[in-house]
């Protein structure tokens, strides 16, 4: 699978319709938050190549800053094949060419800069990769997980409505993932070559028409541009993980899903020196270490919370080599803390009670199945 992460950094506000809220959490720059997306995804899988445009703003960031992002990449993807450019693509020559470096039949495409790896190991996402592998037009949906999971039966219902208007097609709840028909844009899928394929070579529309993301985002995105040259887009097979993959870096706050159920995310201390330090199980607040306890409230949402409700087992699997102290509470009952686990995962996924109706007992079976088998000793 090659990865195309796709971006471009500036200071400006992007979505003005959008206001995150990061809660009790300090922000970081966007070239920082950029290095632990690509540092996550360096080992989220093993990937045929790497293709990494980063075009940054020249209104506020300088040939300096394009090395620094360069050769950081080049030492997080030090045993992957990179194609580095610090331009994006934006037309559809430019999508055409980038066609020939892709040298896999699978691509995890990414339009953001902001959306963490943080699943412990890779051996999910690789095993959904093999089931994407079966159907031409496949798309592995990666991130807004806890969106994302309760709408696959019934579709997104918007915010100022109470219920879902179509319901999604062929719904399939299945071993490893649950399953629709549908169309999906986003641009931070894994998606087969065959779908880019359809997607950017179909039709004309020349230089007149930029395109930098897929979805948009306020700009014409795919649909608008298919819709003008009278073309409709193929079906995909849409494929939802029962586990989290990725997440937003600051939240989903915009969905209603707020810092108590789904947190923003924080660049650990330590993360860029290699010196991460975990403690776990405890009551109190250490400053300088990563706190875990899933007994606790986060402290995105509450100070005196801790920053994830995570065991050391299920720490991001990109964290690993930078940890260099492990401090386990002694005193704890590790099953507690299992539940406790599942139970903030049934918070993200219950915490907007208008998709209540539509989560079948079957699915939140297999996403606590799902979860629970990262805790060897213990069964669902």
């Amino acid at each position: 699978m090659v990865l195309l992460f796709n971006i471009y950094i500036t200071h400006s506000k992007g979505n003005q319709f959008v206001v995150y809220d990061r809660g009790n959490l300090k922000s970081s720059n966007k070239l920082d938050i950029t290095k632990y997306a690509l540092s996550s995804l360096s080992s989220a899988y093993s990937w045929s190549k790497a293709i990494i445009n980063v075009e940054l703003d020249t209104n506020h960031y300088n040939e300096k800053d394009n090395n620094n992002i360069h050769d950081f990449i080049l030492s997080e993807f030090k045993d992957t094949e990179v194609f580095y450019s610090s331009k994006r693509c934006e037309l559809q020559s430019e999508w055409q060419n980038l066609y020939n470096e892709i040298n896999s039949d699978l691509i995890f495409y990414l339009g953001n800069h902001d959306h963490i790896f943080i699943d412990s190991d890779n051996l999910y996402l690789k095993d959904l990769t093999k089931i994407a592998r079966k159907n031409k037009h496949s798309t592995i949906i990666t991130s807004h997980y806890p969106e994302n999971i309760r709408w696959a039966k019934c579709g997104y219902i918007e915010l100022n409505e109470q219920y879902p208007k179509k319901f999604n097609t062929n719904y399939k709840i299945e071993d490893n993932h649950v399953f629709y028909e549908g169309i999906c844009i986003d641009s931070l899928n894994i998606i087969p070559k065959s779908l880019y394929y359809d997607w950017f070579f179909t039709g004309e529309w020349g230089n007149d028409l930029r395109l930098p993301r897929t979805d948009g985002i306020g700009e014409i995105d795919l649909i608008k541009i298919r819709n003008y040259l009278g073309i409709s887009l193929p079906q995909q097979n849409i494929i939802i993980p029962y586990k989290e993959q990725l997440r937003h870096f600051d939240g989903y706050m915009h969905q209603r899903i707020g810092n108590d159920v789904c947190p923003s995310l924080a660049i650990p201390d330590g993360f860029f020196e290699d010196k991460i330090k975990i403690r776990f199980g405890y009551d109190d607040y250490k400053q300088g270490w990563v706190n875990l306890n899933p007994m606790l409230n986060y402290k995105a949402f509450d100070k005196a919370g801790v920053d994830e409700k995570i065991l050391v087992s299920d720490i991001p699997l990109f964290w690993k080599d930078k940890i260099i102290d492990i401090d386990e509470n002694p005193n704890i009952s590790e099953e507690e803390m299992v539940q406790h686990r599942l139970y903030s995962v049934l918070q993200m996924i219950y915490s907007d009670e208008r998709y209540s109706h539509y989560i079948d007992k079957a699915l939140e079976q297999k996403i606590m199945k799902t979860y629970v088998s990262n805790y060897k000793k213990y069964t669902f």
